[in-house]
């Protein structure tokens, strides 16, 4: 809009001026008329010539004027380049996952027919609940017979749930085997957010009485 009032304004003007330089040239040609009615031809068309070519030099310079005036309105405005802003370096957000450990604890020898009680401890140092936990016990309860366990046994799985921050403790008894041997069994902890599941061995030796 403002761009628009300014090239009204210098065209009103050119229309004014216009007028102007034609009363002007006009009255100039009126005064050079009279001036020279009594002189010599020669004289007078020297005049006439010389007038002429002041007016073509007079509206050259003020058509060139005008364009000028034209050329920096229609112009647009130089865009200013952007200054970068420095980005912080992202945040690293941390793990959405518990992650648990497990360690066992059991007797590195048992006499045959002998009670004996292992424990699972697994430890959640996260703020998350791991959910769908359980232990499978790879023959163990096979190997030994299940006396008690402080949580649900289906089989050779250990049914635990949800294991919230801290740590739980899982303890099974057992009695050993009847005849003496070596038994190394292998204990998988698993649950729903695992990204690997964990394991233990364990190996129990049974003597002759």
């Amino acid at each position: 809009m403002t761009l628009d009032l300014a090239v009204i304004g210098v065209v009103f003007a050119i229309i004014l001026l216009m007028i102007f330089f034609s009363a002007v040239v006009l009255y100039l040609s009126f005064r050079i008329k009279e001036t020279f009615r009594k002189e010599t031809q020669r004289g007078a068309t020297v005049a006439k010539v010389a007038f002429l070519i002041g007016i073509l030099f007079l509206a050259g310079g003020l058509f060139y004027f005008f364009a000028s005036t034209f050329t920096n309105i229609t112009e647009p405005p130089p865009t200013p380049t952007p200054t970068p802003t420095p980005t912080a370096s992202p945040t690293p957000t941390p793990s959405q996952s518990p992650v648990l450990t497990l360690s066992v604890s059991a007797p590195s020898q048992v006499g045959m027919n002998s009670e004996l009680s292992i424990s699972f401890t697994i430890s959640n140092p996260t703020t998350f609940t791991a959910n769908g936990v359980y232990l499978e016990t790879n023959g163990l309860f096979s190997d030994f017979t299940l006396q008690s366990s402080t949580h649900k046994t289906t089989g050779s799985v250990i049914n635990i749930g949800e294991v919230p921050s801290g740590i739980t403790i899982v303890s099974v008894e057992l009695i050993s085997p009847s005849r003496a041997r070596t038994l190394t069994n292998t204990v998988t902890l698993n649950f729903q957010e695992m990204v690997n599941p964990v394991t233990k061995s364990v190996t129990i030796s049974v003597r002759g009485n």
